[in-house]
């Protein structure tokens, strides 16, 4: 064999063995703790985010059939306090008009000027709004004392992109479903979640961040229903995020 040819394969060979043995040290040097700090630190940090009194958002979900088909667009205007704790939502769909607030534990739904008693609609508005800031205050909610974190290395997000991985999991009766965050290995912002909800799995990739608040919070995104195999079947959905107000302590 070309002495040359030799040199430059055994050369190949050591980047490999070089590349492969740095990132199982850093898969073992990485936690799920460390890799939520650095993601916050990322985010702006931790004293910014506390800094938060208040923030007001309108957030326009566009709904796609399967075909690709447009199927309906949902308005909402969100606020979030934190002092002390509470949520208001104000939807309009399909005609009609809701406001559900939720404070000191307990949630209230009117629609269209009328308080609502309906059990499961109240369910819904509840889960909706605890949903809504577990969603928009990521990865800050990582930090939860119930959050149960599990770091499972450096993976391929769709099969392309190195991100690393996260399992995150609730105790039982409090949040069933399972979800996976993913962060990129240079920047450690969030790239995108995975969420196993009623048997269906979707991905939501991060697709651009806001900049006024210094946080790095999610401006647009897009959520995907996965097939069997794990690869991308349609585009379900599709969020904007506008935020209206920021009140600071």
């Amino acid at each position: 064999m070309n002495l040359y040819l030799l040199n430059k394969k055994l050369y190949f060979l050591t980047f490999l063995v070089s590349l492969l043995t740095l990132l199982v040290s850093c898969d073992k040097k990485m936690d799920a703790k460390l890799l939520v700090q650095k993601s916050i630190a990322a985010h702006g940090g931790s004293e910014k985010w506390e800094s938060i009194a208040k923030i007001d958002y309108k957030k326009e979900t566009v709904l796609f059939f399967p075909n690709g088909d447009f199927e309906r667009k949902i308005v909402q205007k969100i606020s979030h306090s934190f002092e002390p704790f509470s949520t208001l939502i104000e939807s309009e769909k399909l005609g009609s008009i809701s406001k559900s607030i939720y404070q000191g534990g307990k949630i209230q739904l009117f629609e269209n000027n009328e308080e609502v008693f309906d059990s499961l609609k109240l369910n819904q508005a509840l889960q909706s709004a605890k949903g809504a800031l577990y969603v928009f205050w990521q990865p800050y909610k990582l930090l939860d004392s119930d959050t149960k974190l599990e770091y499972q290395g450096v993976k391929k997000l769709l099969d392309s992109l190195p991100v690393h991985a996260l399992k995150v999991s609730y105790p039982e009766g409090k949040q069933n479903d399972i979800w996976h965050y993913f962060f990129n290995t240079n920047t450690f912002k969030l790239q995108a979640s995975q969420v196993n909800h009623n048997g269906k799995i979707s991905l939501i990739t991060n697709e651009t961040t806001e900049t006024q608040t210094d946080l790095s919070l999610n401006k647009t995104r897009k959520s995907f229903f996965l097939d069997s195999l794990g690869k991308i079947d349609y585009l379900r959905a599709a969020y904007d995020y506008h935020i209206e107000a920021v009140v600071k302590h």
